[in-house]
């Protein structure tokens, strides 16, 4: 289970991408997961879910950012567990 600190610095992201709106593929799919039938809490909650698993392979591989790649894995929610 993901450490409840963890989950909320990474939905903490999700609201700076928001507000910032970079990338924005981030309020674009915020927006197709809710006409889709998801609660903004639940679409976000996918989000950051994104997020991190983006950033832990980034890690893993020692690569950096890859907007290209974020906005397709955004794109395959809610196809994602």
């Amino acid at each position: 289970m993901i450490d409840k600190t963890v989950k909320d610095a990474f939905m903490e992201v999700v609201v700076n991408q928001l507000e910032m709106g970079d990338p924005p593929e981030t309020r674009a799919t915020l927006e197709r997961l809710k006409a889709a039938g998801n609660t903004e809490g639940e679409a976000m909650q996918l989000i950051a879910a994104v997020a991190r698993n983006e950033m832990q392979a980034m890690l893993a591989a020692g690569r950096q950012f890859d907007n290209a790649r974020y906005a397709t894995l955004l794109a395959k929610l809610p196809q994602l567990d």
